[in-house]
């Protein structure tokens, strides 16, 4: 596995627990605000917002996903195509997904500017807006980076169509392999 990709496999692990900890806050903080309303008859300002940004925080667990290849795949009609067909298949996805991101990416870090200028914050909670955006920016762009190695790998994973592997019936093995390649000094315990 080269150094590029053990690299963001590092860094979306980090986003990953980033998003578990926003999580946890987020479960807290919803139930703190029912007890609160409904045995003392008293509300939280602002929980809505809050949970709004929690959220978008959890959203940095994307990119984890596509990196370590734990997103859901139907395969159920591509996997009856031939391997070359497949994998150029997954190659168009991986560039439309790619120009997905980084749209979306460059556009959140181009509303930064505009956040900060405009003074836009929350009505609730008066925080600034534009460190979501930073977050999300971050995210989708470290996306960008998860598509380019995981169409990287395929690629060079790819073997020709006449030979047999144990990954012909379930391509997902494959994922898995390349996944448990970085845990192999843990003995595959994560």
């Amino acid at each position: 596995m080269s150094i590029v990709a053990k690299a963001l496999k590092i860094i979306t692990r980090i986003f990953l627990y980033i998003s578990y900890l926003a999580t946890s806050v987020m479960a807290v903080l919803t139930v703190v605000d029912v007890v609160r309303r409904f045995i003392l008859g008293l509300t939280l300002n602002g929980v809505a917002e809050y949970s709004q940004m929690l959220l978008i925080v959890c959203m940095t667990a994307m990119a984890h996903a596509l990196v370590e290849g734990r997103f859901i795949a139907v395969n159920v009609l591509v996997d009856r195509f031939p391997k070359a067909l497949n994998l150029a298949i997954e190659l168009f996805m991986g560039i439309v997904s790619l120009a997905f991101f980084i749209l979306v990416g460059v556009q959140m870090f181009n509303q930064i500017g505009f956040s900060i200028q405009t003074n836009q914050a929350y009505f609730m909670v008066k925080l600034p807006k534009w460190p979501m955006f930073a977050a999300l920016g971050a995210s989708f762009l470290t996306c960008s980076l998860g598509t380019v190695t995981y169409v990287y790998e395929r690629i060079i994973n790819f073997k020709d169509p006449k030979e047999k592997t144990i990954y012909d019936d379930n391509p997902d093995l494959a994922i898995l392999a390349l996944s448990e390649d970085d845990n192999s000094h843990t003995g595959g315990a994560e």
